[in-house]
C-alpha cells in the first residue's frame, strides 16, 4: 500500500469486508435479483384471463356503462370485478359479473354500474377464472 492509503486507513479504519467477500456478495445479490425477475415474469405471463377497459359512458349522474374486452381460452368461465371512480379516485360503484364460456378467445362485454355519486372513470379490478 502507498502512503496515502495508509493515512486514510489510519484515519477512517480499514474496509469492513474484504474485496473477495464483496465480489461474492455482489454475485449472490445478482443471482437473487435475476431469480426474482424470472419468477415475477413467469407469474405475470401465466395469467389465464386478461381484461381491458375499452370505453365507459356516463348514462346518468348515478349510472355508468363500461365496455371491456376479456381474453381467455375458449370454454373458460370467468368472473370480473369492475369499479366506478369519482374525481377523487374514490370508489362510487362496484359490480361483479360472470362471463360465461365463450367460443372465441377474445370477447367484448358491456356492464352498467349504479353509482352513489357522479363517476368520472371506471376500471377492472380483476378478472379470474371460475
Amino acid at each position: 500500500m502507498d502512503d496515502a492509503t495508509d493515512r486514510r486507513a489510519d484515519r477512517y479504519g480499514g474496509p469492513l469486508i474484504g474485496r473477495r467477500t464483496a465480489r461474492v456478495l455482489l454475485a449472490v445479490a445478482a443471482v437473487v435479483f435475476v431469480a426474482v425477475v424470472a419468477y415475477v415474469g413467469v407469474s405475470a405471463a401465466n395469467n389465464p384471463v386478461r381484461s381491458d377497459v375499452v370505453a365507459y359512458d356516463h348514462l346518468e349522474d348515478d349510472l355508468i356503462a363500461v365496455d371491456y374486452v376479456v381474453t381467455m381460452d375458449p370454454g373458460t368461465e370467468a368472473e370480473c370485478r369492475i369499479q366506478a371512480l369519482n374525481a377523487g379516485r374514490a370508489q362510487v360503484g362496484f359490480v361483479e359479473t360472470t362471463i360465461p364460456p365463450q367460443s372465441e378467445r377474445r370477447s367484448a362485454h358491456r356492464v352498467e354500474i349504479s353509482t352513489q355519486g357522479e363517476a368520472v372513470s371506471a376500471e377492472i379490478i380483476d378478472c379470474s377464472p371460475v
